[in-house]
């Protein structure tokens, strides 16, 4: 089963909360562990721990929670494996260079993990958007009542689009609203941009539904205040509009 994007959404928060809270303390926490074989361990093995303490948590919240762990974890080292401890002077050169390393070795660290962690997550939103297309397609293909298929399509739009409602509208068209291009594009004279991307007009969206090339229908989008919608996104949309668009010619074609 596919996931909407606010269910996505509330899942990144959280992940990202609970990077970030390991990020703080987890370096605190480990630090504080090693106290025990800090005589043996020594302080270049104690600094490595850190570091992969910082990987984790760049992997669980993202990039914020990497620095975050990087600055947490320099401290933690510096407050408990430095002479003189539990304080944050040293007095040792090598502990002073070791110090020094540790924040951008645990910055690059976490921000090669955060890259790691969003290229994941951009490959698993593709793999739901080809899902998405290749299950309206299957449907086609059976020979699928095209009500059932409509009502797919506009579950599946909501779901990519993170819409507030979808509805597919037959011709003539009561009101004029904005048209999803083709391309992916939208023809408004007002543009808002979130980091997810182009933030769709409040009034709803026109995504015109074709049959052998011609208009049947559209399906109007209303997009929830505030949610961004990547062109890849919107691509997939009209893709989607072009499956029920199939499934319509194909009853038409039945009934002929």
């Amino acid at each position: 089963m596919t996931k909407n994007r606010t269910t996505d959404r509330r899942e990144d928060r959280d992940s990202a909360v609970a990077g970030i809270v390991l990020a703080a303390l987890g370096p605190i926490a480990a630090a504080a562990a090693l106290v025990s074989v800090r005589g043996t361990f020594g302080s270049t093995n104690t600094a490595l721990v850190l570091v992969l303490v910082v990987l984790v948590a760049a992997l669980t919240g993202g990039r914020i929670a990497g620095a975050v762990a990087a600055v947490s974890a320099v401290l933690a080292f510096d407050f408990f494996h430095t002479e003189p401890f539990l304080s944050l002077t040293i007095d040792s050169t090598d502990d002073l260079i070791t110090t020094i390393l540790l924040l951008p070795i645990g910055l690059l660290v976490g921000t090669v993990a955060s890259r790691a962690r969003a290229a994941r997550r951009d490959a698993d939103a593709s793999h739901d958007q080809m899902h998405r297309v290749h299950r309206l397609a299957e449907m086609t293909a059976r020979g699928e009542d095209p009500a059932v298929v409509l009502d797919h399509a506009q579950q599946d739009l909501i779901g990519l689009l993170g819409l507030a409602d979808c509805r597919f509208e037959a011709l003539p068209y009561e009101t004029d609203l904005p048209v999803l291009e083709r391309s992916g594009t939208v023809i408004t004279d007002r543009h808002r941009y979130t980091l997810d991307g182009f933030e769709l007009p409040a009034d709803g969206v026109a995504l015109p539904v074709l049959a052998r090339g011609r208009p049947v229908g559209r399906f109007v989008l209303v997009p929830t205040p505030g949610t961004g919608v990547s062109l890849e996104r919107r691509i997939v949309a009209v893709a989607l509009a072009d499956q029920a668009g199939a499934a319509l010619t194909a009853e038409r074609s039945n009934h002929a």
